[in-house]
């Protein structure tokens, strides 16, 4: 169900199904047991880094940043259909990398925001894939709950000083430079966003996930010195930015969302039609079928309630409840869709190195980044 697609996105995703068969898969075949083994290495991110500058020299490498800084200026709904079509081909982490998403990749605000001298060192590199990033948000006492956090930032001469500790951030081990929310010291509702180099911070402890294949950590600040030139915007207005492009974030969660369940109901279906018990194929079973029943209308909703908050931003609406609408569907249709795949598998669909194993681990965490289902249901109860 793809509303006025024009010829230009039609052809776009061909390309993006052509470049995953023809750069991500041969290389994930090639290192397929360093994928299978689902550790995060320096190996492995190079592999990262491979499909990075391969996607960036053949013009898919963020595609939803303007056209003035190398991106493709496509809006909100044509990115959805990108997003869709990657998490559809793939089901891998290597391919997922080519959209150019949070936190590895540039984003919109730092496109918003950022001074010329910003957008010099540090949104340009990103752009040519020459850096990666990451964005610390998140603390141990301080989860959805941004406002309880401990991190701060002491204004000194030239900068501010942080101090704190942020944990589960992606890509934090690898990454260039963080862009990091603290609490600006003196400064009522004083929180800021950062832009910190890589020296300037400690890792810590490593947080293996149970997808396998996002590297996170802790991130030490000990009296960090950050130039007062690698502020993001203005002081004190980081929840405000958080709120004006978060949106980008959860309707990319939603889009591979509907692309992971696509994939897990055409898994579910092949195998039960394949599959025989009791002299019969698993599909001629009413059980079976209503499980794909439910998993299809579901999988329809979806997509209809993505495109519609996707084509209302991309026509300057305020759709950020309706965002929220589409990320807390999606991410809870996900799981129950990979869950039914699992079960139709049966005993094979609870066995590691199956596709409907490996996207039922990995959509579990989709109902908690990005903000929780909770989050979302809070969001559009109050602003109904």
């Amino acid at each position: 169900m793809h509303h006025n697609v024009s010829d230009d996105i039609k052809e776009l995703l061909d390309g993006v199904r052509s470049f995953i068969a023809r750069e991500v898969e041969p290389l994930a075949a090639q290192h397929a047991q360093l994928i299978a083994d689902e550790v995060v290495t320096l190996e492995y991110f190079d592999l990262c880094r491979q499909v990075q500058r391969r996607a960036v020299e053949a013009g898919y490498y963020a595609m939803f940043m303007p056209e003035d800084v190398g991106g493709a200026g496509i809006g909100e709904y044509e990115m959805c259909l990108v997003r869709e079509e990657v998490a559809r081909c793939a089901g891998n982490q290597l391919a997922m990398l080519l959209t150019g998403d949070l936190p590895f990749g540039p984003n919109k605000m730092l496109h918003a925001l950022g001074t010329e001298h910003q957008r010099e060192k540090y949104l340009m590199p990103l752009m040519r894939g020459e850096v990666t990033t990451g964005i610390a948000l998140t603390e141990p006492n301080a989860g959805s709950d941004l406002a309880a956090i401990e991190t701060t930032a002491k204004q000194v001469e030239g900068g501010v000083v942080l101090n704190g500790t942020k944990h589960f951030i992606s890509n934090a081990p690898f990454a260039d430079f963080l862009q990091v929310l603290a609490r600006v010291e003196g400064v009522d509702n004083g929180y800021s966003m950062f832009l910190v180099d890589r020296d300037s911070y400690e890792i810590g402890s490593i947080q293996q996930t149970m997808g396998g294949d996002d590297m996170q950590s802790e991130v030490l600040f000990r009296d960090s010195f950050v130039p007062a030139d690698n502020m993001i915007g203005d002081s004190g207005k980081a929840f405000v930015y958080a709120v004006q492009f978060l949106g980008n974030e959860r309707l990319s969660m939603a889009s591979h969302a509907i692309g992971m369940s696509d994939l897990a109901l055409r898994e579910m279906k092949a195998w039960a039609k394949e599959r025989t018990s009791f002299g019969k194929p698993l599909m001629e079973y009413q059980a079976i079928q209503w499980m794909i029943a439910d998993s299809e209308t579901e999988l329809f909703a979806g997509r209809a309630m993505t495109y519609e908050a996707a084509q209302r931003a991309d026509s300057g609406e305020d759709a950020f409840r309706e965002i929220s609408m589409a990320k807390l569907f999606c991410t809870e249709m996900v799981g129950r869709i990979t869950d039914r795949a699992v079960q139709v598998f049966g005993g094979l669909g609870y066995t590691r190195g199956t596709v409907v194993e490996r996207l039922y681990r990995l959509a579990r965490v989709m109902r908690i980044a990005g903000g929780s289902s909770e989050i979302q249901r809070m969001i559009i109860a109050r602003s109904g």
